[in-house]
């Protein structure tokens, strides 16, 4: 399989970059406390309970049918219920340019991971498909950890509004490598969204999967797997109970030796 192999597109979140819960929680923790500066009388809890309620409701909606939530309009129908007017266009970019910036801020590259892409990148084509409904978070983040001219392609489900494991995005990201299925490796850390995702389009997969990973009291678990499951029951995913990636790896670093010993 891996001789065959001209080009690996990766995941983002867990699989070049860490996304835990204290990274999850600061982000979110900013971009409510932005809504309030809007919003007297209103604390972070009060707010969280807004907007987790209504991007539930949108997940509900949205998830199933593998398209991407509108975050902007999420936060903005946050502020509108809390304030009971809307937000100007100017407070709301200033709430959404703090999102942003949070993300920004709490991501980095792992120690060896510019050395292990520069290697790679000298015998594969690199790519880059991630979930997240703000593309700038993914793409302002890999510019600021130094690796955004690794990949070519990136493609955020934000730009497309669908999500992975949508076969259409994944059909994207072969459009865009004008590569057929089978010489690109896909890798990432989420089951359904990277492992179903990829099987289903016929792209052999890797899955990150690092056991070792604490959870915070406030577990990110259950946030969206819930409504990523009930994607499985799309006929495009009828495949799910079979798709099997070739290799599970603690981290994205074993991805070299791997395919230097399957290559020998």
């Amino acid at each position: 399989m891996t001789n065959s192999i001209k080009a690996i597109a990766f995941d983002f979140g867990n699989t070049l970059c860490a996304w835990d819960e204290r990274q999850y929680w600061q982000v979110t923790r900013n971009t409510m406390n932005a809504i309030c500066s809007h919003a007297p009388g209103h604390d972070f809890d009060s707010a969280y309970e807004v907007f987790n309620r209504l991007r539930g409701e949108h997940s509900a909606r949205n998830l199933p049918r593998m398209v991407e939530n509108d975050l902007v309009e999420i936060l903005a129908q946050t502020a509108e219920e809390l304030r009971g007017k809307p937000l100007s266009k100017s407070d709301l970019q200033e709430v959404v340019h703090t999102h942003v910036r949070s993300f920004v801020e709490v991501c980095g590259a792992p120690h060896k991971l510019r050395g292990f892409l520069d290697r790679l990148s000298a015998k594969y084509r690199l790519g880059l498909l991630s979930n997240y409904p703000i593309s700038d978070c993914i793409r302002l983040s890999l510019k600021r950890m130094g690796i955004d001219g690794y990949f070519s392609p990136t493609i955020v489900s934000g730009d497309l509004g669908v999500i992975k494991p949508a076969r259409r995005i994944f059909g994207e990201l072969l459009a865009e490598m004008n590569l057929p299925p089978e010489e690109v490796l896909f890798v990432g850390d989420d089951w359904t969204a990277d492992i179903v995702g990829a099987c289903a389009s016929g792209i052999p997969c890797v899955h990150i999967l690092d056991s070792s990973a604490e959870r915070e009291p406030r577990s990110l678990e259950g946030v969206f797997g819930v409504y990523l499951r009930k994607a499985l029951e799309s006929p495009e995913l009828s495949c799910w109970a079979e798709a099997k990636p070739v290799a599970v790896m603690k981290s994205v670093l074993e991805l070299e030796p791997w395919l230097e010993d399957r290559n020998a």
